[in-house]
């Protein structure tokens, strides 16, 4: 998946010549703390909530503050694993996505991504969820898909996690709602099954863990 599919435009870029008490506003009207700041097509950088307020000059335009802004962006065509390395490490809850020509097109915000959580975790799919335990050297992306598709099922969504050096958590959506021939079939195979969810427990599941994201967002 590509920066281009997250691109929500919630939240507009603010231009160079507004106020930083009109900044302040914008962010309190979209629930986030940061904007970014444009002049027409150029991105000029991204002011801050926090750099606003140590600032105290709420009535200085953008362009004439002395707040350093930094400019972190992604381009259109970069993978979302950039996206959010990124937006961890500028720690930011709007992330600008420039064109090839760096003209700014648009922005993701952390609301959006959430949004999309249920598209990435085909959370709007029925089915059920199993975990694996799979020590790193026995790992085997097609082994599994065989297992799966060898008992009439197919993989909605897959997420591999390291949990040590030596052993991944392996978490697997699958299209059908009884799992029990798949589990046989993993077992079979010396699998580790940590973890398993029917259809409804895995999307009350799902959608836990997406309601603690919104609640931790103040979304």
């Amino acid at each position: 998946m590509i920066v281009n599919e997250f691109i929500t435009n919630d939240v507009p870029p603010i231009h160079l010549d507004e106020t930083l008490q009109k900044a302040l506003e914008w962010m309190a009207q979209f629930k986030v703390s940061d904007l970014p700041v444009t002049d027409n097509k150029k991105y000029i950088g991204i002011i801050s909530e926090s750099d606003i307020l140590d600032y105290n000059k709420l009535n200085e335009k953008i362009s004439e503050s002395k707040i350093h802004l930094e400019k972190p962006f992604v381009y259109v065509h970069q993978h979302i694993y950039e996206l959010f390395r990124l937006m961890t490490k500028y720690n930011v809850t709007v992330m600008p996505v420039l064109n090839e020509k760096d003209e700014y097109i648009g922005s993701i915000s952390a609301k959006g991504i959430v949004q999309n959580l249920s598209r990435i975790t085909s959370l709007q799919s029925t089915g059920g969820i199993i975990v694996l335990v799979v020590p790193y050297k026995d790992y085997s992306a097609v082994q599994i898909a065989n297992i799966i598709e060898g008992n009439d099922a197919k993989i909605l969504s897959m997420y591999v996690e390291s949990v040590n050096a030596n052993t991944l958590e392996i978490t697997i959506k699958v299209n059908v709602e009884d799992v029990s021939r798949i589990l046989q079939t993993f077992y079979r195979y010396n699998y580790q099954v940590k973890t398993v969810y029917q259809s409804s427990e895995s999307e009350i599941d799902l959608k836990r863990r997406l309601d603690e994201l919104w609640h931790f967002l103040n979304i």
